[in-house]
């Protein structure tokens, strides 16, 4: 799941959960659930969070290998 950057600040304040930033393009989020990490990409910030397998949707696409 993606949001831009405007939507993530809007869901965070709203969240209220602890935050862990240990770098400028990740931040973890502390929920009672779990932690879950969101990477900025291009102006969005991105979560693989709903995927079991734990890829972002663009990520696995592009290790797909070609059609022959």
């Amino acid at each position: 799941m993606c949001l831009t950057t405007e939507a993530f600040a809007l869901f965070l304040t709203i969240l209220g959960a602890d935050l862990t930033t240990p770098e400028h393009q990740r931040v973890t989020v502390h929920a009672t659930q779990g932690d879950v990490v969101w990477h900025a990409v291009v102006d969005e910030w991105c979560t693989s969070a709903p995927y079991p397998d734990g890829q972002l949707p663009f990520l696995a696409k592009a290790k797909t290998p070609p059609l022959e």
